[in-house]
């Protein structure tokens, strides 16, 4: 009699749960109310939200679970549920088969993908009801970036021609020393106007694993300045082509860092009317893997391998010249493989984020290696990315 008693209560309280979760499931999924309350972010950032969706798009197996709690008639066979409860730990199971007579599988989350198209739409709600500081700030943390690489077609190229090109290149250098400039002949104005735009967002990104999360101390300078300065010796004496390089710190509070670092860009293109391009320069925070996805060698040195980051206009905040910035990105990784094949890494293409490139026609995020690779590895690596943008420079971008 107890028995019986204890299995209809509990039947009872879990069909009310599961209404109450399947209503709350239909409200976050019509209205995104999920952005409205306190504990959004818990929601967005821990897997309820999942869960309440889940309910909504129960498979045949689940669903005849929950209708045999109020139609005995419902059968479901013992082949099914060994089938769902193989590889179970025995404890889960004994436990969600006392409290709620249903397999761990009904809890679990499920590979459906009515599931994901629904989450799909909820965060594309919650992404056009961000404000404008909300966009910014989200842009200070690289979660949840949607990245696409971009394909280049590099097959295409003939190492012939690229050993070539790098060899004209260096000799014009070597001639040009002496009167420190590329292009003494075709535009003196090079010699004294800044064609280059350098600044770091996150300034106190590091090498080598140094500091805390590869970081300097809150408001100091990392190793990654010092990139920017090697970048900025290298094109200014070995080609003449002088750097707007901004050292300012732009992330003493790190949430706030793209909103504080479009301050600085904006302001080295409106002092600079002649600038060709601009960079964001940064070192990758990837911490997993082989060095080698972040290192090749390169006449016999390690060098820190390069990924360019390019942003669209589908994060909601303007973005007119994105397509110009798409085509830069494509002509500077064509040409870094032509010259030196192996230092670009990828070109990714990222949907939700904007990274300040609406600045310049020509801006983008220049990955430098990551923590795992030396200073000295970084170092190199710029003064190559220095050839290939004087390179860039000399066929008139």
């Amino acid at each position: 009699m107890f028995k019986d008693q204890h299995r209809f209560i509990t039947g009872i309280i879990l069909l009310y749960l599961i209404l109450f979760l399947v209503f709350s499931g239909l409200v976050v999924h019509k209205y995104s109310i999920i952005d409205k309350i306190s504990l959004g972010n818990i929601f967005s950032t821990n897997k309820l939200i999942y869960y309440l969706v889940n309910f909504l798009y129960l498979d045949d197996f689940h669903s005849k679970l929950v209708l045999r709690k109020g139609l005995p008639i419902v059968r479901v066979e013992n082949q099914e549920m060994l089938a769902y409860s193989q590889g179970m730990n025995p404890f889960i199971k004994l436990t969600c088969s006392f409290t709620t007579d249903l397999p761990p599988s009904f809890f679990k989350l499920k590979d459906d993908v009515r599931v994901a198209s629904a989450m799909n739409r909820v965060r594309t709600r919650k992404k056009q009801n961000q404000s404008v500081e909300e966009k910014l700030r989200a842009e200070g943390t690289h979660d949840n970036e949607e990245r696409v690489k971009i394909e280049l077609e590099f097959w295409q190229t003939e190492p012939s021609k690229q050993v070539e090109e790098r060899e004209v290149i260096e000799r014009i250098a070597e001639e040009n020393d002496s009167q420190k400039t590329l292009f003494p002949k075709k535009d003196t104005t090079f010699s004294n106007e800044a064609l280059v735009g350098i600044y770091h967002t996150h300034t106190a990104e590091n090498y080598d694993n140094k500091g805390y999360n590869a970081r300097a101390a809150a408001g100091d300078r990392g190793d990654i300045v010092l990139i920017g300065d090697e970048l900025t010796k290298t094109l200014k004496e070995k080609y003449g082509i002088l750097v707007a390089h901004s050292r300012h710190v732009n992330d003493k509070t790190y949430g706030s860092s793209y909103i504080n670092s479009f301050k600085t860009a904006q302001g080295i293109v409106d002092e600079n009317p002649k600038l060709k391009m601009i960079f964001d320069i940064h070192r990758d925070a990837i911490g997993r893997g082989s060095k080698d996805l972040i290192t090749t060698t390169i006449d016999g040195e390690k060098v820190a391998r390069i990924m360019i980051i390019v942003t669209n206009n589908e994060y909601g905040l303007p973005h007119p010249n994105w397509q110009q910035n798409v085509k830069f990105a494509k002509r500077l990784g064509k040409k870094m493989n032509e010259m030196y094949p192996g230092l670009l890494r990828d070109v990714k293409l990222i949907s939700n984020r904007r990274y300040n490139q609406h600045v310049h026609p020509h801006a983008l995020l220049l990955e430098i290696g990551g923590a795992k690779n030396t200073l000295e590895e970084a170092k190199r690596s710029s003064q190559l990315l220095a050839n290939v943008l004087a390179s860039l420079i000399n066929e008139g971008v």
